[in-house]
């Protein structure tokens, strides 16, 4: 692969991770009435991994089956929000609606959490936030559900071949692998600091080790080891970032009888922001939980 091959494919990727408004309005979610937010912050390789936990009542007063929800890889500061994003708080709140509570966390280098982007490093902060989750009082350690978008996804997938925490997942515009960074590894870097998830001038201290974790992250491989009992794959079939066939991938090595995938038609690599992929989350958690729609 040539570098200008290489460039036009980072180029790629940053623009179209810039997110614009939904093109169709998602339904009114109160924000915090009747509700509780808990604030959240664990230790991840001593880095400060910061996120809110909602509840669906003021005064939780029993178990609740939890999604956690990984974001994706930032275009930008993930403190600014683009015009038109209702943000991952909004959509945590119509979670919280279905009776469920909801976590949501900035991986490091993100938004108030420490830290510089790493893709192995990913990994841990959920592990470290899953850890904290479980122990949580008012949450049902037996009934957690991760959530996640692109970039996050394949950090979730990881996870999930490791540990048994996790009774369902949902990975969304997700890569089967990241093998665009078998060259150049600092100018993936570069670009990276540009948009403000790597903060350090002396990070990372090896360009080409730090790209290597994106090659060990291989969603595709690790998926075959996922160990909960539920698993979504959804996947836009015209996904501008992420072709609709690493979706296609994913599945052909998913553990038998375990993976759903669905496919949205004219769908684009922005699906937190599709009312139909939400809809088809939605539906898909209540089903493995077997609970009805309030």
């Amino acid at each position: 692969m040539e570098f200008n091959l290489i460039t036009t494919w980072f180029r790629k990727l940053l623009d179209a991770l810039r997110l614009e408004p939904a093109s169709s309005a998602r339904p009114h979610v109160d924000a915090e009435a009747d509700r509780m937010v808990q604030q959240l912050s664990v230790l991840s390789d001593g880095l400060k991994i910061r996120g809110q936990i909602f509840f669906p009542a003021a005064r939780p007063d029993r178990l609740y089956p939890t999604l956690v929800i990984c974001h994706g890889i930032p275009a930008g500061p993930s403190a600014v929000r683009p015009v038109g994003d209702p943000g991952y708080e909004r959509l945590a709140q119509e979670f919280t609606c279905l009776g469920l509570a909801a976590v949501i966390f900035n991986f490091r280098g993100c938004g108030d959490s420490e830290g510089n982007f790493d893709m192995i490093g990913w990994a841990r902060d959920l592990e470290a936030v899953l850890d904290t989750v479980a122990n949580t009082p008012h949450i049902d350690p037996t009934r957690v559900i991760v959530l996640g978008f692109s970039g996050g996804g394949a950090a979730a997938i990881k996870v999930a071949a490791e540990s048994t925490i996790i009774y369902g997942l949902a990975v969304v515009g997700t890569p089967s692998d990241f093998s665009f960074f078998d060259k150049d590894a600092q100018h993936a870097v570069d670009d990276f600091r540009q948009r403000g998830i790597i903060r350090d001038a002396e990070f990372p201290p090896d360009a080409e080790r730090w790209a290597t974790g994106f090659l060990d992250i291989e969603p595709r491989r690790r998926i075959s080891h996922y160990k909960g009992k539920y698993l979504l794959i959804v996947h836009g079939d015209q996904d501008e970032l992420v072709p609709v066939e690493q979706a296609h991938e994913l599945m052909q090595h998913a553990p038998a009888g375990v993976a759903r995938l669905t496919i949205i038609p004219r769908g684009v690599h922005k699906l937190r922001l599709d009312e139909r992929c939400i809809g088809i989350v939605k539906e898909w958690v209540l089903e493995i939980l077997g609970m009805r729609r309030k």
